[in-house]
């Protein structure tokens, strides 16, 4: 396959994709919700084994609730966590209060050697909001914000992504940078 480079990034991007796919006579249909796949492909970004740290992991309704560092539980759509065990999901409320707790608890204002590795972990906790936009019908268009519990704002990360799917059916991500 020769990929050519310039031109549409996307239209490259969604050849290499499509490259060992069957070819197929017209668009696959879409997946029954799109943003509840492009949801649970972020979900599956945050639960990796490798992350140390807490996690509370929420999409949220509206771009009004990535301004809090804990979201209420009626601005959540879903809400993950992450205490130690794995990202699970959780009820919005349960999640929320728990993310509420892990920001209170504050194990860094300790002198770091009376820290267990599990203090250590809560210290680095994370509140990852995030929203969802469908602009197309084959495009989802994702604000995040991850914010570090106990060192907000110098621990805050903010992504714009906007996730498309290939004509034959497969959704990536591509960074937007706003």
């Amino acid at each position: 396959m020769v990929v050519q480079l310039g031109g549409d990034w996307h239209a490259g991007v969604r050849a290499l994709v499509s490259h060992n796919a069957p070819a197929s006579e017209s668009r696959p249909a879409q997946p029954p919700d799109p943003l509840a796949h492009v949801a649970g492909r972020i979900r599956d970004r945050y639960a990796s084994p490798s992350r140390k740290a807490y996690t509370y992991l929420f999409w949220v309704r509206d771009a009004a609730a990535l301004d809090g560092l804990v979201p209420t539980a009626e601005q959540v759509v879903a809400a993950w966590v992450d205490e130690g065990a794995g990202l699970s999901p959780l009820d919005a409320a349960e999640a929320v209060r728990r993310c509420a707790e892990a920001r209170a608890r504050r194990p860094q204002d300790r002198p770091s050697g009376q820290l267990s590795p599990h203090e250590r972990r809560q210290m680095m906790a994370r509140a990852i909001l995030f929203t969802l936009t469908q602009a197309r019908p084959d495009q989802v268009d994702v604000h995040l914000w991850s914010r570090a519990l106990g060192f907000s704002p110098k621990g805050d990360r903010q992504a714009f992504e906007q996730w498309e799917q290939t004509d034959d059916g497969v959704w990536f991500s591509a960074y937007r940078g706003e």
